[in-house]
């Protein structure tokens, strides 16, 4: 008898080891063990159009699954807004690959709490062409901003298969202007672009403008360092480079059409034609760098950002054709 007691308490303080396991989080904040990111959308009001989309998608099963995930999930108001300005009546009118696609793209596969957020790209669900992953743009301020525009209203609300952020916006699917614009390391490169028309040219569909694209992208550093390059030419100021007559066309320089060039295509000796002509060779011996048609060496820093209509890889410096 006293055998079976013992054995009893030692197998009740098993189970409440195991059940305080399951219902914490790595914080230690309690969770509910039946609240999945798909069951938060069914007891949360304010999801039901998050709801009933991804129910239409099936998607539904996969954020009640076991799998880790991060989920930007927008309010009814910013479905609705989703919904007019495209010019659906409703979630049920929006066809399914689009709405897939769309939903697919507000979803990360890691726990991505806002104590752990930098600011940076990350790859979503939502894939391109060539099946693979769109990137968004994430500003870790205080509220999180997605893309430049999405805010987040509620971050961090645990459910066991990983967190969700409820958010104001439906995030399109993005272009190469939407990732640049929305990176504040690209302030400068997208103010030459805006300034030129070139933001719309880089938002072209797949198929008009030579899209995709695949764009050799200056940082702010980038400017500084073309600025900092020769302290005998007439740029002294970034602003000195936003006012070139011929911006355009050094911008255009920057950018391949019909292609999309990923690091894993990229090899020594490759000769890389852009939009205006005037081919440079790549040379991958020591990094990735190339030679401009000034003779001024670009070293490639990151690579493989993905948006609907190409990619983009990140230059240290401004480079010019001749």
């Amino acid at each position: 008898m006293k055998i079976l007691k013992k054995y009893s308490f030692t197998l009740l303080i098993l189970l409440l080891a195991i059940t305080s396991c399951e219902d914490a989080d790595d914080n230690d904040n309690r969770i509910d063990p039946n609240n999945s990111a798909y069951d938060l959308t069914v007891s949360n009001s304010d999801l039901s159009l998050f709801n009933e989309a991804l129910i239409r998608t099936s998607l539904d099963a996969t954020l009640d699954n076991q799998g880790i995930y991060t989920v930007f999930a927008p309010n009814n108001a910013a479905f609705m807004q989703f919904l007019s300005t495209n010019g659906f009546a409703d979630v049920a009118a929006v066809p399914v690959d689009q709405l897939r696609a769309v939903l697919l793209y507000h979803v990360i596969t890691t726990r991505l709490e806002t104590d752990v957020l930098t600011n940076g790209y990350l790859k979503t669900l939502a894939k391109d062409e060539e099946i693979e992953s769109l990137d968004l743009y994430i500003e870790a301020s205080s509220p999180i901003l997605i893309n430049g525009n999405a805010t987040a209203l509620q971050e961090d609300i645990n459910v066991t298969n990983g967190v969700v952020h409820i958010i104001d916006e439906v995030l399109d699917l993005p272009t190469i202007t939407t990732l640049i614009n929305a990176n504040p390391d690209f302030s400068n490169l997208a103010s030459g672009l805006a300034a030129n028309g070139l933001d719309s040219t880089l938002s072209s569909d797949i198929g008009t403008m030579q899209a995709p694209f695949t764009v050799f992208a200056p940082d702010n550093e980038g400017f500084q360092a073309l600025v900092d390059l020769d302290t005998m030419d007439s740029i002294d100021t970034v602003q000195d480079i936003l006012d070139l007559t011929n911006l355009s066309d050094i911008l255009l320089y920057h950018v391949l059409g019909n292609d999309r060039l990923r690091a894993g295509e990229i090899s020594n000796g490759l000769s890389v034609n852009t939009i205006i002509g005037n081919p440079f060779v790549i040379d991958t011996m020591t990094g990735i760098q190339f030679t401009d048609g000034s003779m001024t060496i670009a070293n490639i820093t990151s690579t493989d950002v993905t948006a609907i209509n190409g990619i983009i890889h990140t230059i240290d410096i401004v480079i010019r054709p001749m």
